[in-house]
C-alpha cells in the first residue's frame, strides 16, 4: 500500500495588467542574447489542505545598473541591492518568485546551473528570515511567451512543478480554442478567442437571483459563461415581475424558486454544454461554502447587508474575486427621485473591502441575522427601513450590465482591477462617480487588513513606486 502523502496543488496568479507591466519592464532591460531577471513578492493563501495559491503584492525588475554581470550564460546581481530587496519584502512575510529568461524561442527548461543556484537560494532565504519564505522560480524563453514554474521546499532539496495563470482565475490559457463554427460569439472575436475560451471555463457563484441577479445572469451567460452556482432562498412573487426577464405569472403561481427561474434562463440558451447548480438556501448556510470555494468568481446581488458581509468574508477566506451589485431609489423633499446604482470590486486578498467602503452596514447586517422579534423591535425604533424598497428594471439593467462589463475586463485584461474598483451611477444627472480607492484602504480593518499592492521597478538605482 502506498501511504505517500500527496502534495497540495499549488498555483501562481499574476493579474493581467500587472503581468503586462512586468513583462514590458523585463523587455526594456533585456539585451540581445543576454538573460534578464525579475522578482514577484507574493502572499500565500491556503484555500484548503489540497490547494495553495500565491498572489503578487509587489514586483521588481532590476535595471542594468543593478547587475555585476549580465550575459547569455547567467546573471549576478549586486549584493547590496539584492539584499535590500530581500529584507524589504521577505521581512514582511512575503514569498519570492524568481523569474529569468533563457535565450531562444519555445518552451524553455531549467538548466543544471539553475538547479544548483535555486537549491542554495531556497535554503538561504528560508534560514535567513523568521517567516521561512518559499522560493518559486520561473524560466521564460527570450520572447517571454513560453515558460515553466516550480516551487522549492525550504531545505532546497526538491521542487514541485506548479501552474501559473496570468489571470485572477484558474482558467486555462490553452491553444484548444473554440470551434470556429460557434457563430453565437462571432461578433466577440475582437476580444480574442482565448478570452472566449476562458469565459466558457469560468465558474460563477451568483448570490441573489432577483431583480439585479437575474438580469446579470442573462447578460453574462450571453457573453459565454456556462458554469454557474446559484444561491437564493426566495421564491418568485408577483411583485418581482416588473424586473425579472422571462418570469411569468404562471411561475409565480407554481411557486418557483428564484434559483430555478434563473437556471431556466441559462438553460434556454445552453440546453447542452452548461453546468448550473441551483441551491435554494441562504448564503449563511454552511452547506454552500464548498460550492463557493470551488468557483472562480463570487457575485453578490442581494438587497441585504448580511449576505454581502458573508460573501465578502468568503471571498477573503477563499481568495476569490468579488463583485458587488446594488441599486437605490429614494425621493427628495421636493418629490423628485434620486436613483443610484453601484458596482464594487474590492482588490483581491485585501487592502480594502466592502466594510471599509461602507458598502456594508455591520449594524444592519447584525440585525438581519437576529431573530424575527428583534427585527420587529429594531424596525419600530427606526433602525431598519422598510423591506419593500423601490426598484425598476432599467436601473437594475444599468447596474447588471456594468457588472458584466467589469467581469469581461477582468478576464480579458483590458480593465485594471489591481487596486479594486468602486463606481456609482447617479440618475437623473446621468453621471458616473469613480471612488478614489486609495481612500478606502484601511490597514487595521478587522476583515481584510493587509499590505497594499505595490508595483515597483528599478531605474538608475532608484526605486520608483507607482
Amino acid at each position: 500500500m502506498n501511504n505517500q502523502k500527496k502534495s497540495p496543488e499549488v498555483s501562481l496568479h499574476i493579474p493581467p495588467q500587472m503581468w503586462s507591466q512586468f513583462r514590458q519592464c523585463m523587455q526594456k532591460y533585456q539585451r540581445r542574447n543576454e538573460e534578464v531577471i525579475g522578482f514577484l513578492f507574493c502572499k500565500r493563501h491556503q484555500v484548503s489542505k489540497h490547494k495553495i495559491r500565491y498572489f503578487p503584492k509587489a514586483w521588481v525588475v532590476p535595471s542594468g545598473d543593478c547587475y555585476e554581470r549580465q550575459s547569455v550564460s547567467g546573471l549576478v546581481l549586486k549584493q547590496p541591492f539584492h539584499w535590500y530587496l530581500l529584507k524589504t519584502y521577505l521581512s514582511e512575510g512575503l514569498n519570492v518568485v524568481h523569474i529569468h529568461t533563457h535565450a531562444g524561442q519555445g518552451i524553455p527548461d531549467f538548466s543544471g546551473v539553475d538547479d544548483r543556484y535555486e537549491s542554495e537560494y531556497a535554503k538561504f532565504i528560508s534560514s535567513s528570515f523568521h517567516q521561512k519564505p518559499r522560493l518559486i522560480s520561473g524560466v521564460f524563453d527570450e520572447s517571454l511567451q513560453q515558460y515553466q514554474f516550480r516551487i522549492w521546499d525550504r531545505n532546497g532539496l526538491s521542487f514541485q512543478r506548479i501552474k501559473c495563470y496570468q489571470s485572477w482565475f484558474e482558467v486555462p490559457e490553452s491553444e484548444d480554442l473554440l470551434n470556429n463554427a460557434d457563430l453565437m460569439f462571432a461578433r466577440q472575436k475582437v476580444f480574442g478567442e482565448t478570452c472566449q475560451k476562458q469565459l466558457s471555463e469560468l465558474t460563477v457563484t451568483l448570490i441573489g437571483c432577483g431583480g439585479i441577479g437575474s438580469i446579470f445572469a442573462e447578460l453574462l451567460e450571453r457573453l459565454g459563461v456556462k458554469k454557474w452556482v446559484l444561491i437564493d432562498p426566495d421564491r418568485l412573487e408577483a411583485v418581482n415581475l416588473n424586473r425579472t426577464p422571462g418570469a411569468t405569472q404562471k411561475m409565480v403561481d407554481q411557486q418557483w424558486y428564484k434559483v430555478d427561474y434563473v437556471k431556466h434562463l441559462i438553460k434556454r440558451i445552453y440546453s447542452t454544454g452548461s453546468c448550473v447548480k441551483a441551491i435554494p438556501t441562504s448564503v449563511a448556510n454552511e452547506s454552500v461554502k464548498q460550492e463557493i470555494a470551488a468557483s472562480d468568481l463570487i457575485v453578490v446581488a442581494t438587497d441585504n447587508h448580511l449576505s454581502r458581509q458573508i460573501a465578502q468574508e468568503l471571498a477573503l477566506e477563499y481568495m476569490r474575486p468579488l463583485v458587488c451589485l446594488g441599486t437605490h431609489i429614494d425621493v427628495k423633499s421636493d418629490n423628485t427621485p434620486r436613483m443610484y446604482c453601484r458596482v464594487t470590486v474590492p482588490p483581491l486578498g485585501g487592502g480594502w473591502c466592502l466594510m471599509c467602503g461602507n458598502i456594508i452596514n455591520l449594524q444592519r447586517a447584525a440585525l438581519e441575522s437576529a431573530p424575527a422579534e428583534i427585527n420587529t423591535l429594531a424596525a419600530g425604533a427606526g433602525y431598519l427601513e422598510g423591506i419593500n424598497d423601490p426598484a425598476v428594471f432599467w436601473l437594475n439593467s444599468i447596474c447588471a450590465s456594468t457588472g458584466v462589463g467589469v467581469i469581461h475586463g477582468m478576464v480579458s485584461g483590458f480593465l485594471n482591477l489591481d487596486s479594486g474598483l468602486d463606481w456609482i451611477y447617479d440618475f437623473p444627472s446621468s453621471s458616473w462617480h469613480k471612488t478614489n480607492t486609495e481612500y478606502l484602504e484601511t490597514p487595521d480593518c478587522y476583515f481584510c487588513s493587509s499590505a497594499s499592492d505595490l508595483k515597483i521597478t528599478l531605474d538608475e538605482d532608484k526605486i520608483i513606486i507607482f
